[in-house]
Parts: C-alpha cells; sequence; structure tokens
C-alpha cells in the first residue's frame, strides 16, 4: 500500500488572536501601523512609557509588532501617530494529505526513462499542459537575470532538480524560537533556508525544477525566502520578506499564502457573563499588506498569489463570513463583511486552480473580478469520490494520484511527492510572469508584465467561466512566442 502522509500546507483561513476579554489582562501581540515615519521615535517612548514593548518591526512600511496587555495597547492605540492597531494575525498551518513517491518508485522511472528526457515528465502532466508539450521550451527558458522570490517554508538546498537555479542572496525571516517560543529548534539564523516542510520545494520545482522534473521556466532563479518554520507564522516575517526580496532586485514574489481582510468587526463571548463584545478587527495587518504591494510594485516586482483553497465564492460574502466563523468557533464571531487577501487586492496576480480536463478544482476560490487567471494545481475529485467510498487504499495502489495530483520536489533529499492546491497554481503563473520578464531584458514594469500575461499568455474564456478562470488558462507558449 502507498503511504499517505499527513503534510501540512500553508493555511488560507486566518485565526484571530483576540486576549482582550480576560480578565487577568495576560500580555498578547498587536500589530500597529504608523501614519509616518516623523512619529516613530515618540511612539517608541510612550510605547515603553506604557509597559509595551516593540518585538519586531519593518521600518519600511511603518509597521511594529508590540507585546502588552490590552490596556496597555488600547492606549497606544489612541496616540495621533497611530494609523491602526489590532491583534496580530496568526499565520497557520493546516492538515491536508500528500502522497510521497517512495523509492522503488522512483527507481522505476529513472528506469523506464527516456534518454535525453527528464525522468518525471510523463508524470507532469501539468507542466505539460501549460508548455503545450514543451514546446514553450523551445522558445524561452528563463536565465539567471531574472529572479523568483518564494515566500514560503524554505527550499531543499540539496535538491538536484533545484540546486542549479538557486541564486545567491535566500534568507530566512523566522525569529529565534520561531513563533512566539514554540519552535526551540528555529535559531533566527538569516542564512538557515532549508526546508523543513515540504511545501516550499514543491513550489519551487514548479517554477524552475531542472534535472529529473522540470519547471515551466527551468533556466530561471531562485530565491528562498523563508517565512515558516513548522509551525505557525506573523504577519511581520511575511511583511520584512516583501520587503527584502523587492530590495534585492527580486522580479516575481511568488506568494502561495494568504488569509481573510476582516472589514466587519469581530465580537467574543465573554464567559463570565455571556455577552458578546468589541473585540475589534484586523484592520492594522491589512493595512501594511496593502503598503507592502506598493512597496514591491514601486521597486518593479510583480506578486503572484493563491486564490485560496475553500472552495469559496468570494463575491458571496455571507458565505465567507459563514467559512470564517465556522473556523473562529463558537466563542468569536466576525459580523460585517470580509474579503479574501492578500488575492483580492489590487495589483498582483490572483490565481485559481484547475485539474486534468481545465475544469475548476474542486477546492478553489473563485469570483467575478476576483481571479485574474487560472492553472493547473491538480484536482481531489477521484481522490474525495474513492475517500468516501472507503476505497482510499485502492485509490493509491492503482497510483490513480498519478493523473490528478502535481507531481515536484520534496524537502527530503533528492525525493518526490504529489499533492494538490492554489498552492501549486501559484507558481507556475509566476514562471510565466517571469519568462515575459526575461524575455524582455528585465525593462518591464509590472502593469505592462501583466498585460502581455493575460493577454498573450492565457487561453481566452469568455461569459460565466471568467468567474472561475479570469481572463483565461495559463499558457507559456502562447506567452513566449
Amino acid at each position: 500500500m502507498k503511504k499517505l502522509v499527513s503534510l501540512s500546507i500553508l493555511l488560507f483561513v486566518l485565526i484571530f488572536s483576540v486576549s482582550a476579554l480576560s480578565a487577568q489582562e495576560p500580555e498578547d501581540y498587536y500589530s500597529v501601523v504608523l501614519k509616518n515615519s516623523n512619529q516613530v521615535n515618540q511612539f517608541k517612548q510612550e510605547l515603553k512609557d506604557a509597559g509595551a514593548e516593540v518585538v519586531y518591526e519593518v521600518p519600511e512600511l511603518g509597521y511594529y509588532q508590540v507585546k502588552g496587555t490590552p490596556s496597555q495597547v488600547a492606549n497606544v492605540s489612541k496616540l495621533n501617530g497611530v494609523a491602526a492597531a489590532s491583534p496580530s494575525i496568526k499565520w497557520d498551518l493546516q492538515k491536508t494529505e500528500k502522497v510521497k513517491m517512495s523509492q522503488q518508485e522512483l527507481e522505476a522511472q529513472l528506469e523506464a526513462a527516456d534518454p535525453g528526457q527528464a525522468a518525471m515528465w510523463p508524470l507532469q502532466w501539468d507542466v505539460q499542459r501549460i508548455t503545450e508539450n514543451g514546446k514553450s521550451y523551445d522558445v524561452h527558458t528563463g536565465s539567471h537575470d531574472t529572479v523568483v522570490a518564494v515566500l514560503d517554508t524554505g527550499i531543499n538546498l540539496q535538491h538536484p532538480d533545484l540546486a542549479p537555479n538557486i541564486v545567491e542572496g535566500s534568507k530566512n525571516f523566522v525569529p529565534a524560537g520561531g513563533f512566539r517560543g514554540t519552535e526551540p529548534g528555529e535559531t533566527g539564523d538569516v542564512n538557515k533556508v532549508q526546508d523543513l516542510h515540504g511545501h516550499g520545494s514543491h513550489v519551487s520545482g514548479h517554477i524552475a525544477g531542472n534535472g529529473n522534473m522540470l519547471g515551466v521556466g527551468p533556466d530561471l532563479g531562485l530565491r528562498a525566502y523563508r517565512v515558516f518554520g513548522q509551525s505557525s507564522a506573523e504577519t511581520p516575517w511575511i511583511l520584512a520578506a516583501m520587503v527584502q526580496a523587492a530590495d534585492d532586485g527580486s522580479d516575481v514574489l511568488s506568494m502561495s499564502l494568504g488569509g481573510f481582510d476582516y472589514l466587519g468587526q469581530v465580537f467574543e463571548k465573554n464567559p463570565e457573563t455571556g455577552k458578546w463584545e468589541n473585540a475589534g478587527n484586523n484592520s492594522a495587518d491589512m493595512v501594511a499588506y496593502k503598503r507592502a504591494l506598493q512597496y514591491v510594485e514601486s521597486k518593479g516586482a510583480v506578486v503572484v498569489t493563491s486564490a485560496g483553497n475553500d472552495g469559496l465564492d468570494a463575491r458571496n460574502n455571507k458565505q465567507v463570513v459563514e467559512f470564517i466563523n465556522d473556523s473562529l468557533g463558537e466563542n468569536v464571531q466576525l459580523r460585517g463583511t470580509a474579503k479574501i487577501a492578500p488575492a483580492d487586492y489590487a495589483g498582483i496576480i490572483n490565481v485559481s486552480a484547475t485539474g486534468p480536463n481545465d475544469q475548476l478544482a474542486v477546492y478553489s476560490n473563485y469570483g467575478a473580478g476576483f481571479v485574474d487567471l487560472a492553472t493547473v494545481g491538480g484536482d481531489t475529485r477521484l481522490y474525495d469520490q474513492y475517500a468516501a467510498e472507503g476505497r482510499l487504499n485502492e485509490y493509491l495502489e492503482n497510483q490513480m494520484h498519478y493523473d490528478e495530483f502535481t507531481l515536484s520536489a520534496d524537502s527530503e533529499g533528492a525525493g518526490y511527492y504529489f499533492s494538490v492546491g492554489t498552492s501549486m497554481a501559484t507558481p507556475k503563473a509566476s514562471a510565466v510572469a517571469a519568462l515575459i520578464i526575461d524575455q524582455h531584458n528585465g525593462e518591464l514594469n509590472p502593469n505592462q508584465v501583466k498585460n502581455i500575461l493575460y493577454k498573450k499568455g492565457v487561453e481566452k474564456v469568455k461569459g460565466n467561466e471568467k468567474k472561475k478562470f479570469g481572463n483565461g488558462h495559463l499558457n507559456a507558449f502562447d506567452a513566449v512566442r
């Protein structure tokens, strides 16, 4: 029987951290965004006077993460220089499944490989679809003059399919102790970018794998910005990575992550009185995110992100809010509106996922004016059916995942695994955007890149199909020819 391994991939649900109603006033983490840089010193002094402290800052965005009690931070939020203050977002990891390729399978695939062809190519139906069975490789495969920054769990530095395209400058943003001191193995070493999880390596392989497997742009440069360890992540780590990637001259930021922007208010039930009390929203984090996107674009980089894996219509607010409230639990409740973020922000390329027959994947989010383009991320239609019927072993034994899941690099050794998600669609769009940039010698601005991508790099769709696929289905060959 195939071994089914539980994998934590980047969650598309935001867990709202609220402790304002606790009678004992425990310390918590808060995001604060200042109006301008002139008020930083005053802000820090008043924060110190209040007994709170700054634990992480991204000064380029006027963002400061503060540790303190609700009362301390409430006083800080009233200062004239503060644009927004709210509890910090906890970016979590969600349990899903991946199917590892066994050593026996790997050896069989290598032995059966045709001379002159990448050994895994027969299994890469997704990349075949996007490149028109490799025709785009005959036109353009990229170069290290163009670099895709992968903001994720790091990268497998030793994987033979990834290592040749990893350029200098990869950085780690997970601090010592990891998420709020819960990861003692995290040292805070800026050079610790080795992937301990698998997701970042898988994503990177779809972009620029070049060996036994091939990415969409097999000669593009890769640079890893590690913002996840093996647990949760903080907003400032992701923001700092975005700023650094732009400052490093990265051409495309591939971000297979996301969450929700609470435009309404979150209420928490007081355990003593049973009354619902206002706990605010996540406005400070989202203000900072918008600033980060503007900063990146001002540096000439393109941001590509995932639509998310919740099967939601992003334009159906009732559906989105109900989903959020189910995630928050019975004692926390969002009232009002929400949007999927950063996918729904202006300026980015937002990618939905399709399966083997260009159908919208069962898990992919969608929505009119929400999706910019669609591409292959794999599907779980058959997987879900067999699992529901109690026949998952049969599904795996017959290697049916070969035709439904997508294959890419693992974080361990020179291995591979199969997986699905908008996370697996996003890097393919990132690669095509990078190929366009590279083909034009880096002379295009972000809007020009997007215009070419949407006009040349997709197979157009019409009418209601735009809700699912935006401008159309990604095609690397059309983009570069």
